[in-house]
């Protein structure tokens, strides 16, 4: 019984450590140039695993149950990417966002 709980509170907490997969409408090659900043970040505390996401001040919504989140971006497009601790992602944009914020600097483009 203890070696199923403990096989059991280890699948739920590897499974649910990790953020989610941020791709970009990229080649694969430059598909997971987001998501790579994105895991340094989550590795260094600065973000939890569900941040939001704001693209040239705008929050991008995205469903924070799956785990592949698909952003309207190539790399070619960022300027910048940028990270808000949880404190100040919660101060800034809402009370609710406290798994802290990726702020994304892209080009506008016009169509």
């Amino acid at each position: 019984m203890k070696r199923t709980l403990t096989i059991l509170s280890s699948t739920i907490f590897l499974g649910c450590s990790n953020p989610h997969i941020f791709v970009l409408n990229d080649t694969k090659q430059n598909k997971y140039f987001v998501s790579e900043s994105i895991n340094q970040a989550f590795e260094k505390n600065e973000i939890d695993r569900s941040p939001l996401i704001v693209i040239n001040g705008i929050p991008f919504r995205y469903n924070k149950d799956q785990d592949t989140i698909i952003l309207p971006l190539k790399k070619s497009d960022i300027i910048s990417l940028d990270f808000l601790n949880k404190n100040s992602s919660r101060i800034i944009y809402n009370e609710k966002e406290n798994d802290g914020a990726i702020i994304i600097g892209a080009k506008i483009q016009n169509k």
